[in-house]
């Protein structure tokens, strides 16, 4: 811990951070923009300035971004003179110079960062009277609204598709004061992850379309917390109702699974559920009149006991409910009339799987874990598409040996633009090992496209290897051997499969490779979408 002194008080704050995480951290308000939790700083708004004195004796100070600095023992700054007031005033003025404060018709309304910085720096009348700089707006897709005019030029929005997510078709144009976030021309947004430029965006540049359908406002949207039911990640979710009408979902934060970011298809893929033809109510076949007739959840729960005590009922479970809501279904009908709704192939790996685990075979490891892991295998699975938040993470992963190296250095790493620096030039091996190309192939270091049975083989050679690694290695694949040794070398390697590719042998094989390495290295993990 460090122990700093804020307008007279000392804090212990913790060590590598910057002044605006120990601001925040305290509970004290900087107002900021560009600074983002998941993206670190790049020091572009200017808004988060505070006055830093040398020592006890300095009474002028100097002006400094609160999130370009990092805390020192023994510092001492204030937050609230009237110097670096009137430099927040000026800056929050000329950052809304051009905004059209379309408040009341701006669906961010109410729930707009911009709204709150403004009002907490203290802006609030408009002395600007000439004409304000406009934009274009450009069609981003069917999910993505936007309005450029209401930009501040943070740079969130940029950082974040083309940085964080490895989106190429979404940039920055023009220079200085006049600069445009879009695209190089009108087209769909190309990137899986593309909808969380909607919660980035500090403003309402970009919206959300399928919430404008039905478009109401915060406060009058009901919330709670959920789980998202597209994949097996488990995304923490915010669903909001109005009126019996799913509106929106929004990202909940947890630190294990999804952190800041959901995929588009957990943010988007809601509406079924508003669905005119979706079934609200139990129904019951009249076979007599040929028809189906409308019931009570009362008289259908005694309709289904008696069918249940009677006769024997089949079940099918479903892999988009929950595991409680299957097991309470399996219960009711008994183990022997209850069946899952996938193919016998997926029915037996995910037994194998379970038993696995049961059995504490296999590490259980969580996206933290994928995240902050130095080296990976990716195993028959084509994971953006099937587990995209696990795509995502695996983006992340590949820039640990770049944050290591500027660690080294003395940089921390919310010093953003430095370590990506660093890390475009030093990346942490990712392997994929596939029936065809997929979308993380441009982050990883090596990519083998073959088919099932070839890639139990390619395991197998993997296996061989680090089971004994005084063996001879000309009898192996270059591809086995340079996972190997990736592999080898990683202190906290991981291995990612699935169940997609339908091949039991595969998944058996990956697991036997998994035990191998966690025999090998206790911090090995091992994820299955």
């Amino acid at each position: 811990m460090t122990t700093i002194t804020i307008d007279g008080e000392n804090y212990q704050v913790e060590t590598g951070q910057n002044l605006l995480q120990a601001c925040q951290t305290l509970g004290l308000d900087v107002p900021y923009f560009c600074w983002h939790p998941a993206m670190g700083s790049v020091g572009s708004c200017r808004q988060c300035a505070v006055t830093l004195y040398k020592d006890a004796e300095d009474t002028r100070g100097r002006l400094t971004m609160s999130c370009m600095t990092p805390v020192a023992d023994g510092q001492i700054l204030a937050l609230n003179n009237p110097d670096i007031k009137q430099f927040r005033d000026m800056q929050i003025e000329a950052l809304m110079i051009n905004h059209p404060h379309d408040c009341p018709v701006c669906e961010e309304g109410g729930e707009c960062h911009l709204q709150d910085m403004t009002l907490m720096s203290g802006h609030v009348k408009r002395r600007f009277r000439g004409p304000k700089q406009t934009h274009n707006n450009q069609y981003l897709g069917p999910f993505i609204g936007h309005e450029m005019n209401r930009c501040i030029a943070c740079y969130r929005c940029v950082r974040y598709y083309r940085d964080y997510s490895g989106g190429t078709d979404f940039d920055v144009f023009a220079s200085r004061n006049n600069v445009y976030f879009g695209r190089a021309e009108d087209g769909d947004l190309e990137n899986e992850f593309s909808g969380n430029l909607v919660e980035v965006c500090p403003t309402g540049v970009f919206t959300d379309k399928t919430y404008s359908q039905h478009y109401v406002r915060k406060w009058d949207l009901q919330s709670a917390p959920s789980i998202c039911t597209q994949c097996s990640v488990g995304c923490n979710t915010y669903p909001a109702e109005r009126n019996g009408i799913l509106r929106r979902i929004s990202n909940r934060y947890h630190p294990h699974i999804n952190g800041h970011f959901l995929c588009d298809r957990g943010r988007f893929g809601y509406d079924f559920v508003n669905h005119q033809q979706r079934l609200t109510h139990p129904w019951q076949r009249n076979v007599k009149q040929k028809s189906t007739d409308k019931i009570s959840a009362q008289q259908a729960q005694e309709r289904l006991q008696e069918l249940v005590n009677s006769s024997s009922v089949l079940a099918i479970g479903s892999a988009r409910s929950s595991l409680e809501n299957n097991f309470a279904l399996r219960e009711l009908v008994g183990k022997d009339n209850f069946y899952a709704d996938c193919s016998q192939q997926t029915l037996r790996q995910t037994q194998v799987l379970n038993q696995c685990y049961q059995q504490g075979v296999l590490p259980r490891s969580s996206l933290q874990t994928l995240e902050s892991a130095d080296a990976a295998l990716l195993i028959g699975e084509d994971i953006t598409q099937t587990a995209p938040r696990f795509a995502l993470s695996l983006r992340q992963m590949t820039r640990n040996a770049g944050l290591q190296k500027a660690a080294e250095m003395g940089l921390a790493a919310w010093q953003d633009a430095e370590v990506r620096n660093i890390a475009q030039q030093l990346k942490s091996p990712l392997h994929i090992i596939n029936s065809h190309t997929t979308r993380l192939d441009d982050v990883a270091v090596e990519t083998s496209c073959c088919l099932p049975s070839q890639q139990v083989t390619l395991i197998n050679e993997i296996n061989a290897l680090l089971s004994n690694p005084k063996q001879s290695s000309k009898d192996f694949s270059d591809h086995a051997r340079a996972i190997a040794q990736s592999l080898q070398a990683a202190t906290q390697p991981i291995i990612v499969t699935g169940i997609h590719s339908d091949c039991e042998a595969l998944l058996r094989a990956t697991i036997q490779l998994s035990q191998t390495l966690q025999r090998l290295n206790n911090n090995s993990g091992f994820i299955c979408a």
